[in-house]
Parts: structure tokens; C-alpha cells; sequence
């Protein structure tokens, strides 16, 4: 039997990359007979204590500056009460951090799983955990100690090679897809919803405008296709500073800011969001010109919908895609290149509408239950 121990600061139903991969995967895993899941994470304000978690998951409690204190003591009370035998952490200065850290006191094997901003830099935005040097040497002594290491993608196990992993240690599991989740959403076109035109030319973008998103080269590939007054963008997510942006370019006209979908999105919602699924469903092509991407949730969902992806060269979601058919990558990523790109598509939308059953066939092996038999595999070979 495995009494899987997951360790991390921050959990479902504080929406992220990482928490959403956590819990889905921890839901699907509980429905082994042969593994036990529990986990321990920091106190989550603002979520009721009453929230139901179909696994056993340890909240520490929230004291001021003794909760740092009261995460550790957490955890420790998990693994005394339920036995842990295996560790699991989902981000390597993190919970990876404290899986080594319990290895150490209590030799428990872990397995340090990466999401992204923990490997990935872009020193240009001053970006990633690498470029501080306590979590670097965080995050060496994770990877040199892990029993085995699991990259969501190709790209982030190069990332962990690079910091001088053993490339045998490594596996790699793509992130899930709530594929049935998904196909059990009755569809309703939200383009009147929203003011677009059934003959507009809709591109969809989701998440926060934070540096490493990259908004600005969108917005400037946009900026040189404001003479076609049929292509229009869709941006969902927390407005920061974008309508001023578009404003700048030009283009307020053609892009419309839904804000969150939903709106307290942060906070006891069940996934997948039918509004955000049928705006997937309602676009033409989904665009994401982050400089890097561990996976791309947002992408995946795109491509269980039947649309098709434009990424950057960094984006772990080409290991998913078939270029040329189901995505494209941005060869050059400048603004010229991507309007080239966008133009194409938009002479051409007929030919890609009629591809939305191939397109979604081509992740629906993703499932969270395929994920799980695959980290099934992975912890019978450590316990």
C-alpha cells in the first residue's frame, strides 16, 4: 500500500497551473485501491475550512508569524498520523524543499515533480527561482537527492538535465485534461454575449497579464492587422493595465477584456468553467506568446475543444500538438511574424473550422486517469 504524502504551500481552490494539476491528479489517484492520498499545504485564506477535498488534506492554520511554524508541524502530523511512505511535491523550491528536508529527518523517498517557474528563466523579465541564489541551491539539493524527478514536458526535463539530473531519473507526465468533463458541456456560442460577429475572426487568450505572458507582442501583432476590421481577440483573465496597452496600439477596437471567467474564480468553483469552455468553443484559434510554458492548461483545453494553437518555441504543449495540423509554433517570435501567421489563418478559417473533431481527438488521451496509471507506475518502482 502507498500513503502517498503530497507537500505544497499552495493548493486548490487558489487556481493556478500547479494547484489545478495537484489536486485533479490527487482526485484521480484516490480512486487506486492500492495508493492512499493525503495532503499537507499552507492555511488558504478566504477558503472556507469546510471545503470537501475527496482525499485527506492537512490546512495548517494561519497565526502570524508562527504560521511558517504551524505549515511544518503540519506536515509532520500527516505523516506520523497517516504513515507516509512516499513524498510527492509539486514545486522543487517548495514542496520539493520540504520533501528533501523530510527525507532528511525521516527517510521518506520523494519524488519532486516540476511546474515550470522553478527550472524556466527569462532573465530579460527577471524571471524564475534560478535567478535568486538561495532557491537555486534550493533546488540543486532537490534534484540531487529526489529518488526520481517528473517534468510536466520535453522542454522542463532539459531544464532539470541542465541543472545536472541524471536524464535516467526523469520521467515525463503531461498535465491532464478534464476530457469527459468537457464533452458533457452543451455548447452555446457566446459571441453575441460578448458583441462579435458570426463572420468576425475570434482569437482567444487566457491568463494574467504578468511580464512572462508577454501580452505586448500580441497586442503589437495585432497593432499591424488593425486594417481588417473582422479579426478580433478575446483576452480572459484580471485586466491589469491591458485596455491601456491596447489604447497605445490602437486596437481597442478590436479586442474585448472579459475579466475572470467566472468571476470569483479564485474561490470553491468546480472546473471546467461552462462559460470559459463555450468561449473556446465560440474562437477561432487560441494564441499564447508567454516567453515559456511548463505545459499550457489553457492550450490543452483549447485543443480538447477543437481549436487550434499558436505557441511560443518554449511552450511544453508542443509535445501534444501536431505542427502544422493542430498547432503552430511562432518561428520568429516578433510581432511581424505572428501577424503572418495570424493573416494566414484568417484567409484560410473555413479549411480549420471543418478540423475541430480531429483537433479534440488528438489530446483525449490525456485524461486525469491516464495521468494517474502513469504516476501509479512511477511509485511502484520507489515503494
Amino acid at each position: 500500500m502507498i500513503n502517498l504524502g503530497i507537500l505544497t504551500a499552495h493548493h486548490y481552490p487558489r487556481l493556478g497551473g500547479m494547484e489545478y494539476a495537484v489536486h485533479f491528479m490527487a482526485n484521480e489517484l484516490h480512486k487506486n485501491d492500492s495508493v492512499q492520498v493525503n495532503v499537507a499545504c499552507n492555511s488558504l485564506k478566504g477558503i472556507s475550512k469546510t471545503f470537501h477535498y475527496n482525499y485527506n488534506c492537512y490546512r495548517a492554520k494561519s497565526f502570524s508569524y508562527l504560521t511558517p511554524w504551524l505549515f511544518k508541524y503540519n506536515q509532520d502530523k500527516m505523516i506520523k498520523e497517516q504513515h507516509i511512505n512516499l513524498l510527492h511535491d509539486p514545486m522543487l523550491h517548495g514542496g520539493g524543499y520540504y520533501c528533501y528536508q523530510q527525507k532528511l529527518k525521516q527517510d521518506i523517498p520523494y519524488i519532486a515533480h516540476l511546474q515550470g517557474a522553478d527550472v524556466q528563466v527569462v532573465k530579460a523579465i527577471a524571471y524564475g527561482a534560478l535567478l535568486d541564489s538561495n532557491l537555486k541551491q534550493r533546488i540543486k539539493k532537490v534534484v540531487k537527492h529526489a529518488d526520481h524527478l517528473i517534468a510536466a514536458s520535453k522542454i522542463n526535463k532539459q531544464n532539470m538535465i541542465d541543472l545536472g539530473a541524471d536524464a535516467n531519473k526523469i520521467s515525463i507526465v503531461h498535465n491532464g485534461i478534464q476530457i469527459e468533463e468537457i464533452n458533457k458541456i452543451p455548447f452555446q456560442n457566446q459571441r453575441a454575449l460578448w458583441g462579435i460577429e458570426k463572420d468576425d475572426f475570434l482569437i482567444i487568450t487566457v491568463g494574467r497579464n504578468k511580464p512572462v505572458k508577454r501580452m505586448s507582442l500580441l497586442f503589437e501583432a495585432l497593432e499591424k492587422l488593425k486594417e481588417y476590421k473582422k479579426i478580433k481577440c478575446i483576452c480572459v483573465g484580471p485586466v491589469q493595465g491591458l485596455q491601456q496597452l491596447a489604447k497605445n496600439k490602437g486596437i481597442q477596437d478590436h479586442v474585448i477584456f472579459t475579466g475572470q471567467i467566472p468571476k470569483n474564480q479564485n474561490i470553491n468553483i468546480q472546473t471546467p468553467y461552462p462559460e470559459l469552455i463555450n468561449l473556446y468553443r465560440s474562437s477561432n484559434i487560441y494564441i499564447s506568446t508567454s516567453y515559456v510554458e511548463s505545459f499550457g492548461n489553457a492550450a490543452a483545453d483549447s485543443l480538447a475543444c477543437g481549436i487550434p494553437i499558436i505557441i511560443g518555441k518554449k511552450h511544453g504543449i508542443r509535445d501534444a500538438i501536431v505542427e502544422g495540423e493542430t498547432g503552430w509554433v511562432i518561428d520568429e517570435e516578433t510581432p511581424a511574424s505572428l501577424a503572418e501567421m495570424i493573416l494566414t489563418f484568417y484567409k484560410q478559417r473555413d479549411t480549420f473550422n471543418n478540423n475541430q473533431v480531429m483537433i479534440s481527438q488528438s489530446v483525449e488521451h490525456l485524461t486525469w486517469e491516464n495521468i494517474a496509471k502513469q504516476m501509479m507506475n512511477i511509485f511502484n518502482k520507489i515503494v
